[in-house]
């Protein structure tokens, strides 16, 4: 599968975002950067629907679950691939996010390129 001409949503605010932004495109997507969910929806209701949104390492703080649950609410973006990236993922917080159809890979010993190629196998 080709990952030329794919559109992905990455959202957080940290420097390991910039990492995965480069290693997208250097295989060929392109990457809109959005600091939090927030900020995200809102960049969905304008732009075009992308193959995929990924989020890397939210703060504590973001719900990603009520995040999902809006993108899924949205029948334009309802099918669109959700992936999380974190550096730890509580066992519960995995559950949930997985019963609702998000891809989770927890990062740490995994290297971006090997984390970029799973991201890119799922959109």
């Amino acid at each position: 599968m080709s990952s030329h001409g794919k559109e992905v949503v990455l959202i957080g605010d940290s420097l390991k975002v910039k990492e995965f932004q480069y290693g997208l495109e250097r295989e060929g997507a392109t990457v809109a950067l959005v600091a939090n969910s927030k900020k995200a929806m809102a960049y969905l209701q304008e732009a075009d629907k992308p193959d995929g949104i990924v989020f890397i390492i939210p703060v504590y703080w973001e719900n990603v679950s009520k995040f999902v649950d809006e993108v899924k609410a949205d029948k334009r973006l309802a099918t669109v691939p959700i992936i999380y990236m974190g550096d730890f993922i509580e066992s519960t917080d995995q559950i949930v996010l997985k019963r609702q159809g998000v891809h989770t890979l927890t990062l740490g010993p995994v290297p971006t390129q090997e984390a970029v190629r799973f991201i890119l196998s799922k959109i």
